[in-house]
């Protein structure tokens, strides 16, 4: 009953969300152990083939320290959603992650990382032939629209 209850919450706690379609993201909160990982994995998986999402965007922005099993565990998941038809890319690499990875001697080959989620995104839009461009105001005149004119109304 509790161990069931412990892979609940842990599920709970690994939400996969579809930013867009074909875009998916893994946001991470919290330490990554083995267990935790390993529930990630399958549920980034299931939601892959659910979706037919060919991106992933894994963010680690809330995740304390990353160290070489975590690592090893993130580069697994993105070799597994490969195997899916799925590209990944990690978000989240604050300075003092990278420092870590680096020092670890973790080799990240071919894994795109960004700084930000908004940069992830950004990127995985680009690579769905997708562009997001800025709206431009418009000015309001005080002028009544033609199919007010003569009404009597006052806007």
């Amino acid at each position: 009953m509790i161990a069931r209850q412990q892979r609940e919450l842990l599920e709970l706690s690994t939400p996969v969300v579809t930013l867009w379609d074909g875009v998916l993201a893994l946001p991470l909160i919290g330490t990554l152990d083995s267990a935790r990982t390993q529930v990630v994995m399958e549920s980034l998986l299931q939601r892959i083939v659910d979706s037919g999402a060919a991106i992933a965007i894994i963010d680690i922005t809330g995740v304390p320290t990353v160290d070489t099993l975590t690592a090893q565990h993130l580069l697994k998941t993105i070799a597994a959603a490969r195997l899916m038809g799925a590209d990944c890319i990690i978000s989240g690499i604050r300075p003092q992650i990278a420092q870590t990875i680096v020092h670890l001697g973790v080799e990240l080959g071919n894994v795109v990382t960004k700084a930000t989620l908004a940069d992830a995104f950004a990127v995985a839009l680009r690579r769905t032939g997708l562009t997001i461009t800025k709206a431009t105001a418009t000015r309001r005149t005080a002028e009544p629209r033609e199919a007010d004119a003569g009404s009597g109304r006052e806007d």
